[in-house]
């Protein structure tokens, strides 16, 4: 004898794009607590987050991933071929539009279908959501307690709350973890959320935190743990530490890399932390790990991040950042360009602070004016003129007009070719001393030279370039094409200068594939590329001086100890 029909709950998401943080953890979070709500358990569990009782009904939930290409209609089939009761909606700002569209196809085939929304583009405006969208109920807030309440009103046949629900701040410790419950497999992405805390204690007015929950509400480090074994069993390639300042309590940094050594000593962790709080501790801890830390900039002026509430001390940030350089630490910075009160000029001055610190990368964004943010509510008095819809990227402000924000998105394309994608932290600011140049006019110049050679031989590199698919020796062929132009119409004191930097650009390339991606490559140079890495780096023109052009064939492969170049051998015969 069959038992009962189980009651069906479909999310919908669409990752921002490919990569090892596309999974979908926010649906799956939520998809965990139904999970976790519907399977028997002790009564003591049976409670956490102040939980309905149990279902009498088997609950399945499933996630639904839209393909990158995939029309919202074709979305909604796929979604109605699970047979639905309730379908979630996971809004955030690069799908809220796709997936708003593929829950109204929904409802034109099924108008009785329970349609709910949630994620941070529901909280943001939620009742303008409910006014417009397909939703019948809209979650402002964390959804894990809620789903669980719509579901259990669903099946005792009481009428829906809404149609908007405002949730209170959910209790981490009672949270089931999506990694542990088989919702998601870390294999599968090539890399894992790992959520330590909800909350922050500041209240940058761009972000959605700016109005959010103050208190910082900690997961258990011994659940971390376990999710940090499952993604060793995995083998992924990231974690994503899920803590707007993992810096922000010292005891609990110190116990969460301990944690990171001791349960997941193979694993590579992406982090973000504010640098006004770093200590040489801190930065002793983080070099003990395998890490990439993130560092919100976001601008060099500090009048300009007064207006976002924010502040900076541009010379005790740089202190800072000098303590992650003297342990090995890799970091980015985060810049954005449109901000209140800021000019183009302004924002070339942050990309020459930024880019003199010597990041390992620099993400460069525009303004997005998000609903639900202080900065949204101050718009119109600043005088911002923004999209309504998603993204809510800024049009212009009054000290940065349209023109200006084109040209600044110009720099923005450009940093990312030439410096990150690039991989030019080893090189650049050797090479843009060399060229007498701040780092903004070269790149002001490489964006020049990308659309000077759109009909040229480089032509099809650039394409792929600007829609982030080009691969790194290819970047590096625009990259020795733009500084061998640069140097051709600007001559240096000595012709060797010249090619030292190309040369210092090569090898640099060569070390960072055999590095990335285990790629060997065989290159000529002038100098070997040892002494390039260790000395040019540093000064172009005095290694060029110094030492003899003396050209040779080299590889360049990787090791069991990092990268290593040795003589290219010789073919008999040759």
């Amino acid at each position: 004898m069959s038992g009962p029909i189980p009651f069906s709950v479909v999310f919908l998401t669409a990752a921002a794009g490919p990569g090892t943080r596309a999974a979908p953890f926010g649906a799956a979070r939520v998809a965990s607590a139904l999970k976790a709500w519907s399977a028997p358990q002790p009564a003591a569990s049976a409670g956490s987050n102040d939980a309905p009782s149990g279902p009498d009904r088997p609950i399945h939930a499933s996630i639904v991933e839209a393909e990158p290409d995939e029309s919202p209609e074709a979305l909604a089939a796929r979604t109605l071929a699970l047979s639905p009761d309730l379908v979630g909606l996971s809004l955030y700002s690069w799908n809220s539009v796709r997936l708003e569209a593929a829950g109204a196809a929904l409802k034109a085939a099924r108008p009785g279908l329970v349609i709910v929304a949630g994620g941070p583009d529901a909280s943001a405006d939620p009742e303008a959501l409910a006014t417009r969208g397909p939703a019948d109920v809209v979650v402002a807030g964390e959804g894990e307690r809620v789903i669980v309440d719509l579901v259990a009103a669903m099946l005792s046949g009481k009428p829906l709350p809404g149609p908007v629900v405002r949730a209170a701040p959910v209790d981490p410790a009672g949270l089931s973890s999506p990694w542990l419950d088989g919702t998601l497999d870390p294999g599968r992405w090539g890399g894992g959320a790992l959520e330590l805390t909800r909350g922050c204690p500041y209240r940058c007015a761009f972000c959605f935190e700016s109005k959010g929950e103050a208190r910082l509400r900690r997961f258990p480090l011994e659940t971390a743990g376990r999710e940090l074994e499952r993604f060793e069993a995995a083998m992924v390639e990231e974690v994503f530490v899920l803590d707007p300042t993992f810096n922000a309590d010292p005891k609990r940094m110190a116990a969460a890399v301990r944690s990171f050594s001791e349960r997941g000593p193979n694993l590579r962790y992406f982090l973000e932390i504010r640098a006004e709080l770093l200590s040489a501790e801190q930065a002793r801890l983080l070099g003990s790990i395998d890490c990439s830390v993130q560092i919100g900039l976001q601008s060099a002026d500090p009048a300009v991040l007064a207006l976002v509430d924010r502040t900076l001390d541009p010379a005790l940030f740089a202190r800072k950042t000098r303590l992650l350089d003297e342990e090995g630490v890799v970091y980015g910075l985060d810049l954005i360009y449109g901000l209140p009160g800021d000019t183009l000029a302004g924002f070339r001055r942050s990309l020459d602070y930024a880019l003199g610190l010597g990041p390992n990368h620099l993400d460069v964004f525009r303004l997005a004016v998000l609903p639900g943010t202080a900065l949204h509510d101050r718009a119109s008095g600043l005088g911002l003129d923004w999209d309504r819809s998603a993204p809510y990227l800024v049009r212009s402000t009054p000290s940065f007009g349209d023109a200006e924000l084109d040209r600044a998105e110009r720099l923005a394309v450009a940093t990312d070719v030439l410096y990150t994608r690039g991989r030019a932290v080893m090189w650049f600011r050797s090479v843009a001393a060399l060229a007498k140049a701040k780092p903004s006019a070269l790149l002001a110049a490489f964006a020049d030279f990308m659309d000077q050679e759109r009909s040229g031989p480089l032509a099809g590199i650039i394409a792929e370039a600007r829609a982030d698919a080009a691969r790194h020796d290819d970047i590096e062929l625009l990259q020795t094409a733009f500084f061998g132009d640069w140097f051709k119409r600007r001559p240096t004191r000595k012709p060797d200068h010249a090619l030292a930097a190309v040369d210092l650009i090569r090898a640099s390339g060569a070390w960072t594939r055999a590095f990335a991606e285990g790629e060997p490559t065989t290159l000529e140079l002038g100098w070997p590329p040892e002494d390039l890495l260790d000395y040019a780096s540093f000064d172009v023109a005095e290694f060029a001086d110094e030492t003899s052009r003396s050209p040779r064939r080299w590889t360049c492969e990787p090791g069991r100890d990092g990268p290593r170049f040795a003589p290219a051998k010789v073919k008999p015969g040759r």
